[in-house]
C-alpha cells in the first residue's frame, strides 16, 4: 500500500513500542492477536499478517502530518528536528497492551522494557506463531500457572498483577478510561499503582487519542532546559510545553526525543537563545506567534 510522508524506520525507533525488532529489511511485531511483519520501499509499504485497514490505523496514516506539521513548526529548534525525522508517527495502541506494558517500562531503559514484557508474554500469552505470543489479557495473568516471578519483572510483578486484577473485577474500567478527557484519562490511571505522570502521559498519548499529552522524562526534561529554558517540575513542564506546542503537543514530544538520542545530538544545535520561551512566559504557556 502507499503510505506517504510516513518513516517506518523513525517511527518505530521512536521508543512508543517494544515488542518490534528489524531483521535485514522487514520489522517483525505483533499488533494484538497479529504476528506482523512489515516493510517499507519509498512511498509503498508492504506487510505481512495485517489487513492494509488495521496496518493504516496502527500506524496513525489517518493524522494529517503536514497540518500537525505546521501546528507545532514554532520556532528554530523544533523546524530542524521535524525536517531530520520527516515522517515520524504517533503509533495508535491497544489500551490494555499499552497501560500494562508502561508500568512494566517504569525507571527502566528500552533493552530492559523489551525483555521483560518478552518474558511476560511467554509466560502467560497465547502463542500466535511459532515462537511469537499474544500479550496476555488480565484474566491470562491472574489465571496463568507460571510463577510471575520466573519473568524476572522485580517489583513490577505486583504492579502487573494487581493492575490486571482490576481491570479484569472492573474496579479499573477501561471502556470509562477511554470516555475521559485528558485530564480526567491522567486523574484515573493514577490511582493505579506503578501510574504516576510520566506512565499516565504516555498512555494518553499512545492508547487514548489525548495528542496534547506531553510525556517528560530526561531526555525531554533536557530537551526543554537546554533548548528552550523550562525547568522545573513535572506538572510545569509538561504544561508548559502543552500550552507552547498546542493540541500535537505529543508529536513535538516524540520529535525532541528523537533528537536527544547521544548519536543525534551532535548533528543538531541548541535553541538559539533569542527564541527560548523567557520566564515569566513558562508561568503562562504562551504560543509563539
Amino acid at each position: 500500500m502507499r503510505a506517504p510522508l510516513f518513516h517506518l524506520d523513525h517511527t518505530l525507533e521512536s521508543g512508543q513500542v517494544f515488542r518490534w525488532s528489524k531483521h535485514d529489511e522487514w520489522w517483525h511485531g505483533v499488533i494484538r492477536d497479529r504476528a506482523v511483519r512489515v516493510r517499507q520501499n519509498g512511498d509503498e509499504i508492504m506487510a505481512d499478517g495485517i489487513s492494509e485497514e488495521r496496518l493504516r490505523h496502527y500506524f496513525r496514516l489517518d493524522d494529517d502530518l503536514e497540518a500537525i506539521y505546521e501546528d507545532i513548526a514554532l520556532d528554530e529548534c523544533i523546524i530542524p528536528r521535524i525536517e531530520q525525522f520527516r515522517g515520524l508517527r504517533l503509533i495508535r495502541q491497544d489500551v490494555w497492551e499499552c497501560s500494562a506494558s508502561y508500568i512494566l517500562a517504569s525507571n527502566s531503559n528500552v533493552p530492559r522494557i523489551k525483555k521483560m514484557i518478552g518474558s511476560l508474554c511467554r509466560a502467560y500469552g497465547r502463542e500466535i506463531d511459532e515462537g511469537v505470543y499474544a500479550f496476555p489479557t488480565p484474566e491470562e495473568i491472574l489465571e496463568g500457572e507460571t510463577d510471575i516471578a520466573c519473568c524476572r519483572l522485580g517489583y513490577r510483578a505486583d504492579w502487573i498483577r494487581q493492575y490486571a486484577s482490576m481491570v479484569y473485577s472492573g474496579e479499573f474500567d477501561l471502556h470509562e478510561l477511554t470516555a475521559k478527557d485528558y485530564a480526567g484519562a491522567v486523574k484515573y490511571l493514577k490511582q493505579v499503582k506503578g501510574i504516576g505522570n510520566k506512565v499516565a502521559d504516555c498512555i494518553a498519548l499512545f492508547s487514548l487519542e489525548h495528542l496534547e499529552a506531553f510525556p517528560v522524562d530526561v531526555r525531554i526534561a533536557r530537551a526543554m532546559r537546554e533548548n528552550y529554558g523550562i525547568t522545573g517540575s513535572y506538572r510545569n513542564v509538561s504544561a508548559c510545553a502543552r500550552r507552547y506546542f498546542g493540541r500535537y503537543a505529543g508529536y513535538a514530544q516524540e520529535y525532541l526525543y528523537m533528537a536527544e538520542d547521544r548519536t543525534r545530538r551532535r548533528e543538531l544545535t541548541m535553541c538559539p537563545l533569542d527564541t527560548r520561551i523567557e520566564e515569566p512566559r513558562v508561568q503562562c504557556g504562551s504560543r509563539r506567534s
